[in-house]
């Protein structure tokens, strides 16, 4: 249900939300939008998180703005949709109401007899009525969900500037740093470059699989999948990477993510990943990497990232990123 009362959404929520979705959409099989969120469906890689769940917003966040400054209610059974749909009782296309399916929307890999973690993120930033919130959250716990309340998101924002490239990490050029360091540390002096194609897939798997522990977990297929789903999207996604080696050894150290939407919103970035290798942590590579990420962009470009560590929030905060809000959520996943 749509709210007749409009509510002006914060231009960093609207922004930031907008490119964090469309970014999870560019490696799903299938979105559908909603007026009051949207629903990534990706049967053909069933366990990757993000690419299967439904996000509740209670608004609908588009490029142009489309129903963007109006609050909007899930059905009323939106636990029981979503549980049926995740897995596979009833189809999608029909189950949830008062919504409406993305125009580009494709179906890929998807089949009826798939089965994937039903998973629901109630994020209640700009949602002000709390019994309403938590009315839905109750739903997902009486079908049995595990239901994590209190999540908070520290939203951060760059505006790239002409003129002050590469030296927001810190004092010298970034060449010096990387030789300075190189000097303490026998290895080989890192090299930050542009990824493309898939010829360093395996190490880039494995920097991102152990740097966030998805390797003790022992499935990374999910991982491989979403990468290169990535890669083969360079007018999207860049990667960029610290790299060191030859070309027979080489490995990735660090790297980051960065996507764009150049057709709907060109002048907005979104960082989706950071990741180090755990035993090159320390070194600054982070920095380096994000901030020659940064320096590829255009002037004037708003760069956003969310972080809920202090430690990674005092990384962007040295390559110059600002706290422009934080995002309040719960997480519910069906316990099986």
């Amino acid at each position: 249900m749509v709210h007749p009362s409009r509510r002006i959404l914060p231009k960093w929520y609207a922004e930031d939300k907008f490119l964090e979705t469309e970014a999870i959409s560019a490696t799903s099989d299938t979105t559908h939008s909603f007026v009051f969120g949207r629903m990534f469906k990706t049967p053909s890689n069933r366990t990757y998180r993000d690419g299967n769940h439904l996000r509740i917003g209670f608004c609908h966040l588009e490029f142009p703005y489309d129903c963007n400054g109006c609050l909007a209610e899930p059905p009323s059974n939106i636990a029981q949709t979503v549980t049926a749909i995740y897995n596979r009782v009833s189809p999608a296309s029909s189950a949830v109401q008062h919504g409406r399916h993305d125009a580009g929307a494709t179906e890929k890999g998807e089949d009826a007899g798939a089965c994937v973690l039903a998973r629901c993120v109630v994020d209640y930033t700009v949602q002000p009525d709390a019994e309403l919130v938590d009315g839905i959250v109750r739903q997902f716990a009486g079908l049995g969900y595990r239901c994590e309340r209190g999540l908070e998101d520290t939203v951060m924002r760059l505006v790239v500037e002409a003129g002050e490239r590469g030296n927001a990490a810190g004092s010298g050029s970034r060449s010096e740093r990387l030789q300075s360091r190189s000097t303490q540390d026998p290895r080989l002096v890192p090299t930050i470059c542009k990824l493309a194609g898939h010829s360093m897939m395996p190490q880039l798997v494995d920097c991102n699989a152990r740097a966030f522990g998805y390797d003790a977990a022992g499935d990374t297929a999910w991982l491989h999948a979403k990468l290169a789903r990535q890669l083969d999207q360079p007018d999207a996604f860049s990667v960029y990477a610290a790299v060191d080696g030859t070309a027979s050894d080489a490995r990735v150290l660090s790297f980051a993510i960065i996507y764009r939407a150049p057709e709907k919103a060109p002048h907005l970035a979104f960082v989706q990943a950071v990741a180090t290798a755990p035993e090159h942590r320390r070194r600054g590579l982070a920095s380096d990497v994000i901030q020659y990420a940064v320096d590829q962009l255009s002037p004037g470009t708003r760069v956003y990232l969310e972080a809920c560590e202090p430690h990674a929030i005092a990384l962007y905060q040295g390559v110059g990123f600002e706290e422009v809000g934080r995002v309040r959520s719960t997480e519910c996943i069906l316990l099986k």
